[in-house]
């Protein structure tokens, strides 16, 4: 049993896999990487452009959060 800050006795779980977040997050970065082409060579307007980046950047940081938080709730259900 491990005590907390709040004097609460916890049992310890198992280990939170690190190295698959890591792996989804470098994935995530590959794909950005090629849709973004993909996006500028579609869009003609260069301000459209810029504005598809910064969506794209920001739907994949929330698709990894989406993916962390299933991951947590996958190991919590055990």
């Amino acid at each position: 049993m491990v005590e907390t800050l709040l004097l609460r006795n916890e049992s310890k779980g198992s280990s939170y896999p690190v190295m698959l977040e890591k792996i989804i997050f470098i994935g995530s970065i590959i794909g950005f990487i090629f849709i973004n082409q993909i996006l500028w060579s579609s869009i003609d307007v260069v301000w459209y452009q810029w504005i598809a980046t910064v969506g794209l950047a920001l739907s994949m940081l929330i698709l990894n959060e989406i993916i962390g938080r299933f991951i947590q709730m996958m190991r919590a259900r055990k």
